[in-house]
């Protein structure tokens, strides 16, 4: 583990935590947080000098969020950025990946695959999938750590890890070793901090004792009664030997190259965060959502009434207007006795704004789809499906043709991290659990399955009219309708139809089709007469 001493975190990973903290501040919906970061917690009335400013500090505090608030106004926030990081998360996990072993990439493949579907297949295994995912796209990646406790499981588990709780080691833009943190007390004595270095071959546990802005000092981990747990299981060198090759970590970024840390060394392997570069369009969505709000509130019908009518209630109680009273104070009137022109309308006058729908709505809706553009995603996986009236295949697909895009282009990073730990987890499994060595010599598969768009009936109808042009054969219609099957299920299927759809052809002569093959032969060589004449040697 390397020597941690002063500020903590240690640079330039105190920057990146900065912006760590206003992506989570988006993703949570924390309007507080947006407030403090925005606006320097400052809730003055007076406009704050930094607003009159130039730069990046004053662009920051002219943000919806970073105004002052001059007096109760509702500021509400739209969670597009949580859902832009739901979103990605289900496109990549809302159906689970496939684990596959090759021909060749074990002595024992069969035995091998098993135990990969034991460990990966499950259901733990998915939600922990779609936790990451969700992680990965808000905070620009995600790690992956394997741990096991023999008292609470039966097998290495997979847990993922936010990137503003680890410092890494990188070598060429690959993860070589990573160091894990948490605060797990604060007490009268200071924060303590547990460090989790991973390295090849060894995972190494330390106890920091310090402050909020310090590592402090190294401490036993006996020092804490909760890291009781880790003592008993580190040898002299504070560390668990875990005797496989590979790192029983992984850090999967979400998208590079990361344009604002493509020159600081460290932190460029990091990637970038879906929200990088549109945080000022999720504050333009909130302020026009709020003045959306701010137009119901003003719409609220209001009177006008006029001095004659109240009734004072006293010295230092004000005057109040009473709606049920039918009988008011004399009213001034012409000779006539009737009142005075004009004079109706100015006892009550009623005041209601209009609520400006359309206008909002379609600014709000301009706002998300440039959001959407921005952030790599197609507005058909964020509307409501469109019952107006059927879509094309090629329409659908062009909806969603930018999600699919990037769904790829994701999946390519979890396939180049995520294969290589699925290997060190079967070894470590093997090693901890004691199971049987099925001599592995290759990295498992990690299939995602395709994603289907086209509507059922729509692929029935098309399916149905190749069949009848006798275009497509029976495995290729299965395999239309079922692109993420597996061959034996697509044979087991193509094997059921064939046999369902089966019949018989009556038999004229009684069932005995021997008998009337025969017949029938025969009848054939007596129509045909042999030729007897000779064959010219010439011809």
């Amino acid at each position: 583990m390397p020597e941690f001493a002063g500020d903590w975190p240690p640079k330039p990973w105190d920057t990146a935590l900065d912006q760590f903290n206003l992506y989570s501040a988006w993703w949570e919906g924390n309007t507080d947080a947006l407030e403090e970061i925005y606006g320097n917690g400052s809730n003055i009335p007076a406009p704050r000098p930094s607003q009159f400013r130039g730069g990046v500090v004053g662009r920051l505090a002219r943000f919806f969020w970073g105004r002052p608030v001059l007096q109760d106004t509702k500021r509400l926030h739209i969670p597009a950025a949580a859902d832009i990081a739901t979103t990605s998360a289900d496109l990549l996990f809302g159906q689970p990946p496939s684990w596959l072993f090759n021909e060749g990439d074990a002595t024992d493949v069969e035995a091998a695959q098993a135990q990969l579907n034991d460990l990966l297949d499950g259901a733990d295994t998915v939600a922990t999938l779609l936790e990451a995912a969700e992680v990965q796209a808000a905070l620009s990646g995600v790690y992956l750590r394997l741990w096991w406790d023999l008292d609470a499981t039966d097998k290495v588990m997979l847990s993922p890890v936010a990137p503003d709780a680890a410092i890494p080691q990188w070598r060429y833009g690959k993860l070589a070793e990573v160091t894990f943190w948490s605060i797990v007390a604060e007490n009268k004595s200071g924060v303590w901090r547990h460090l989790e270095h991973h390295a090849p071959g060894y995972i190494e546990h330390a106890l920091y004792l310090g402050d909020q802005g310090s590592i402090g000092r190294r401490m036993p981990l006996e020092s804490l009664e909760s890291m009781q747990w880790a003592a008993d299981l580190v040898d002299e060198n504070s560390s668990v030997q875990t005797r496989v090759e590979g790192l029983t970590a992984a850090y999967i970024p979400n998208v590079r190259p990361a344009r604002r840390w493509r020159n600081v060394p460290g932190l460029a392997p990091l990637g970038r965060s879906d929200f990088e570069g549109v945080e000022h369009l999720f504050d333009a969505l909130d302020e026009a959502w709020s003045s959306w709000m701010r137009d119901l509130d003003l719409a609220k019908a209001r009177l006008f009434v006029a001095q004659e009518l109240l009734e004072d209630n006293g010295p230092g109680k004000g005057a109040t207007f009473d709606r049920e009273q039918e009988i008011f104070t004399p009213v001034p009137s012409d000779q006539s006795g009737s009142l005075a022109d004009g004079a109706a309308s100015q006892l009550v006058q009623a005041q209601q704004f209009k609520i400006r729908v359309e206008e909002h709505a379609k600014t709000c809706d301009k706002l998300m789809r440039q959001i959407l553009r921005a952030t790599g995603y197609s507005p058909g996986d964020f509307e409501d499906a469109d019952t107006s009236g059927a879509m094309t295949a090629t329409e659908v697909s062009a909806r969603k043709d930018k999600s699919n895009t990037t769904r790829s282009r994701k999946i390519l990073y979890w396939q180049s991290e995520a294969q290589p730990l699925a290997r060190t987890m079967l070894e470590l499994d093997r090693i901890v659990y004691k199971r049987p060595d099925h001599g592995v010599k290759a990295d498992p598969e990690m299939k995602f399955p395709v994603r289907v768009d086209q509507d059922p009936v729509q692929l029935s109808t098309a399916i149905s009219n190749l069949r009848a042009a006798r275009a497509i054969s029976t495995e290729t219609a299965v395999r239309m309708f079922n692109p993420n099957w597996s061959n034996p299920e697509v044979e087991d299927e193509v094997a059921r139809i064939l046999e369902e759809n089966q019949f018989e052809v009556p038999d004229p002569n009684g069932g005995d089709f021997e008998a009337a093959d025969e017949e029938a032969h025969s009848n054939l060589q007596g129509e045909v007469e042999p030729d007897t004449e000779p064959m010219d040697e010439a011809a």
